[in-house]
């Protein structure tokens, strides 16, 4: 019998089929479209895993997403008899109810620090180890975030050490890929739930590659607040310490461009007897968290953090991988440890599981994905799209381009032409992803909000500096345009609103790809390419590091229309270089791609008008 809780798509059950068998030999590496169901069907795949003792680590990028598994897993509980214990597992910072009475949102070290400190004094941890009856969590089966954290406010018990006490119970538990990766985080899990006999499941892979693992960051707004506390503490070295950092930061980046990177070494940023100082600085900003928490406020220390920063440079000076990079963004100068060796560090932690599955709809070529993240011995599951013309029109524009430098007058304006020609004729909601901010810059300043609120249209920015607050409030008031078709969202491709959010239905039903979104290339680029052409050869490196990302994150933003079998889209590549990369996007981007000139889009065939698809009345992967 079938245990698969919806009415099956089209490939569903042979892929879940396939999985299972191939998960007995070796790990396995899912692509399949948006909209197919990559989350029922694995749980499905892994069902006679788990009933025979196996227990399930499932990744997300993101702690927000960590209840989507859950979710499902639900699902077949009530609807396929799964007897299974899961939970989504979340860190301090959303878990710990005594660092609330600070009001606003801490980050992982402050609430690690507030716990550190008073976790023998909590009320809300002596509760806990006075004794809690853990059946009356396990009983219901699955438990998001909110289920252990409205229980445990209920019970007046700690959040967090609840969900460790239930992760010895558990069968199945959802986490973000940093319980996975980082081994400062991992082993506090490991011993809780081993992983040498589990499963791990490694949702939205294609972000493997460029997670920064060993990275921080340093800004110029980090040093000045540094020597704020340093003259507060009356440290009087360490404030000179800072101040000689903050000199030679300007004095040797202050003449880069925007978005213009340069290689520093750290040693050319400090003092003679640096050595001591660092050690001083680490002291004093452990004294400016103790002073900001005694008096209630946030107790984080930019000096402690510089000192930190500063030591960890030091420390990988030479290090084959690492790359030490001064950033100007904004104005401001960054300086950045980049940490680029994923295949390195990630081939080991794939060996810490029984077996893994990554899955995604953007891994495109799988081989190459496979090298950059270390993974050795896979079976690869490639799902064609579902997409045909009823779904879509895809224009690939041929007199448009990013490529330069510099985007001219002349071509920001071809493109604002064209982006207006296309809004009059699709009079749906659309999205303009840029290839950069700075691409988007040019787009903004050479007219087009005035071209778009001039057809109707409201213009909904994203900003570099926005926060999760304003950006889910920009989403929101993009969505509720829909019903007149009127929204415009304008934001860059890997952005926040190209990759992750959905768009289902009416919400989005025009994309407008403006550009290839190739890194700028900046000293920074050139030594992410280096390293990897020393790991994979001069050709094959520059791809793997440059090229192949662009055109992930390019079919990433183009997939946010295209949401399930019922949408439809009209898709535009907005950069004639798409034709040397068709390979690299999507199949039904291949399939139905036609090569047009800007002016041409007046006359876009609205698939909307020419077939009525049916609305999905339950979609197979969601409750």
């Amino acid at each position: 019998m079938e245990r698969f809780p919806y009415k099956p798509r089209r490939h569903q059950l042979e892929v879940s089929r396939e999985i299972t068998r191939e998960l007995k030999r070796r790990h396995v590496v899912l692509e399949a479209p948006t909209g197919f169901g990559k989350t029922p069907v694995v749980i499905h795949a892994l069902i006679p895993f788990i009933e025979r003792g196996r227990r399930v680590v499932w990744a997300v990028r993101t702690g927000s997403e960590t209840d989507r598994p859950i979710e499902e897993i639900r699902v077949f509980r009530e609807r396929a008899g799964l007897r299974v214990f899961a939970m989504s597992f979340r860190g301090k910072r959303d878990m710990c109810l005594l660092a609330r009475r600070f009001g606003e949102q801490l980050d992982y070290s402050e609430v690690s620090y507030i716990c550190s400190r008073e976790r023998s004094r909590c009320p809300y941890y002596r509760r806990l180890e006075e004794g809690v009856d853990l059946q009356r969590f396990t009983s219901r089966g699955a438990l998001t975030y909110l289920d252990v954290l409205g229980e445990a406010e209920r019970l007046g018990v700690c959040p967090y050490f609840l969900q460790r006490r239930l992760l010895r119970l558990a069968d199945v538990v959802s986490l973000s890929y940093n319980y996975v990766v980082s081994e400062e985080l991992s082993w506090s899990i490991k011993a809780l739930f081993p992983f040498r006999e589990a499963v791990l499941v490694v949702d939205e892979a294609h972000n493997l590659q460029h997670l920064n693992l060993g990275g921080d960051e340093v800004t110029e707004g980090t040093l000045e607040r540094a020597a704020s506390e340093a003259r507060l503490v009356g440290d009087k070295e360490v404030a000179e310490l800072v101040e000689h950092v903050r000199e030679r930061v300007a004095e040797l980046f202050g003449g880069l461009g925007e978005e213009e990177s340069k290689a520093f070494d750290p040693e050319e940023l400090l003092p003679p007897g640096y050595q001591e100082l660092i050690e001083r600085a680490l002291k004093a900003g452990e004294a400016v968290r103790e002073m900001m928490y005694k008096q209630g406020k946030r107790p984080r220390s930019s000096l402690h953090h510089l000192a930190s920063f500063l030591e960890a440079a030091l420390a990988a000076r030479g290090v084959r991988g690492v790359a030490l990079v001064a950033e100007k963004l904004d104005g401001r100068i960054h300086l950045e440890i980049l940490d680029m060796r994923s295949a390195e560090i990630l081939r080991g932690v794939w060996r810490s599981f029984w077996r893994v599955v990554f899955m995604s709809g953007t891994l495109t070529p799988i081989e190459a994905f496979a090298e950059t993240v270390g993974l050795d011995d896979y079976h690869a599951i490639s799902v064609p799209s579902p997409y045909d013309e009823a779904n879509a029109s895809v224009y690939l524009v041929s007199d448009l381009t990013t490529r330069g430098e510099e985007l001219s007058d002349e071509m920001a304006r071809r493109y604002v032409e064209a982006v207006a020609l296309l809004l009059g004729r699709v009079r749906r909601n659309t999205a303009v992803f840029t290839a950069s901010y700075r691409v988007q810059a040019r787009l903004l300043e050479a007219g087009l909000r005035e071209e778009a609120e001039r057809l109707g249209y409201e213009v909904l920015v994203e900003r570099r500096e926005m926060g999760g607050a304003e950006a889910e409030a920009v989403l929101r008031r993009f969505k509720s345009l829909s019903r007149e078709g009127r929204g415009l969202l304008v934001a860059p491709m890997g952005g926040r609103f190209a990759e992750g959010a959905d768009y289902p239905g009416e919400e989005l039903m025009c994309v407008f790809l403006a550009g290839i979104p190739f890194e700028k290339p900046t000293v920074k680029t050139q030594l992410y390419i280096e390293y990897y052409q020393e790991l994979y050869g001069e050709e094959k490196g520059r791809m793997y590091a440059y090229v192949i990302p662009a055109l992930r994150r390019a079919a990433q933003a183009l997939g946010r229309a295209l949401r399930s079998p019922y949408d439809q889209a009209v898709i535009v590549l907005g950069d004639s270089r798409y034709k040397h990369y068709m390979a690299l996007l999507p199949d039904y981007v291949r399939e139905l791609a036609v090569e047009v000139g800007r002016r041409e889009l007046s006359k876009a065939r609205l698939p909307w008008e020419e077939v009525k698809l049916p609305r999905e009345q339950t979609p197979a992967g969601k409750p």
